[in-house]
């Protein structure tokens, strides 16, 4: 059997990437790793350690014995989970608190090379649409599709101010706006993969189109092998 093409999806955050990642791995029957989920696990464990995000040694030695595991199913939903030894985390890691660390976590270069082998590891069964920041850059470079996502500031903060709330947790949208410009310009800057469009992928810009919209035109290019 043909293995199934790997699919690269990076975007700032609040572009709709996980969104647009689950409903496509749907309607292909694929599998989806959010990699920033296993960056906000590890930012939760250094907020429930009382960990200082800003001491490399001690995130290195964080990743080191952190049991994190992902749990991830294809059928009847895609799922994406996180556990922590056989706790599931999932629901808690996007807690505004821990919103405020991963960005520091991430640019830790012990915890990048740590999730990295992880995430190819992953990979390579094939079929898999992988959500990140660097996931063409770095993960996936050789993926068949790779695609950019972006979004203007104040659409992607009104959906995640959204996003938030459904989950109990109220913001305004000025916060989450001054929170996620916060977090642009930390994961575009740093020094250890940082957050760009790679040549040869494809650029979407989300604002003010539906969801069913673009995952039609992606899976468009999957489907007719425009890849």
């Amino acid at each position: 059997m043909m293995k199934k093409a790997n699919v690269a999806i990076d975007g700032f955050a609040g572009s709709g990437k996980t969104t647009v990642a689950v409903e496509l791995a749907r309607q292909l029957e694929l599998v989806y790793l959010d990699t920033g989920l296993m960056y906000r696990a590890v930012a939760l464990q250094c907020l429930r350690e009382g960990l200082d995000a800003s001491q490399e040694p001690l995130l290195a030695e964080l990743i080191q014995r952190l049991d994190l595991k992902m749990e991830v199913v294809a059928r009847p939903h895609p799922t994406c989970r996180m556990l922590l030894g056989s706790e599931d985390v999932t629901d808690e890691l996007h807690d505004p608190r821990v919103g405020g660390l991963v960005s520091k976590v991430a640019a830790c270069s012990a915890v990048r090379r740590d999730l990295v082998a992880r995430q190819q590891a992953f990979a390579e069964r094939g079929g898999v649409i992988m959500v990140g920041r660097d996931i063409a850059s770095v993960v996936l470079p050789e993926a068949e599709l790779k695609i950019f996502l972006a979004a203007d500031l104040a659409e992607r903060a009104r959906r995640r101010a959204l996003e938030l709330a459904s989950k109990g947790k109220h913001l305004t949208e000025q916060e989450v706006e001054a929170e996620l410009s916060l977090r642009d310009r930390l994961d575009s800057e740093r020094a250890d993969s940082p957050l760009v469009c790679v040549e040869g992928a494809r650029q979407l810009d989300t604002t003010g189109r539906t969801v069913a919209e673009i995952v039609d035109e992606i899976a468009g290019w999957v489907r007719c092998g425009s890849v």
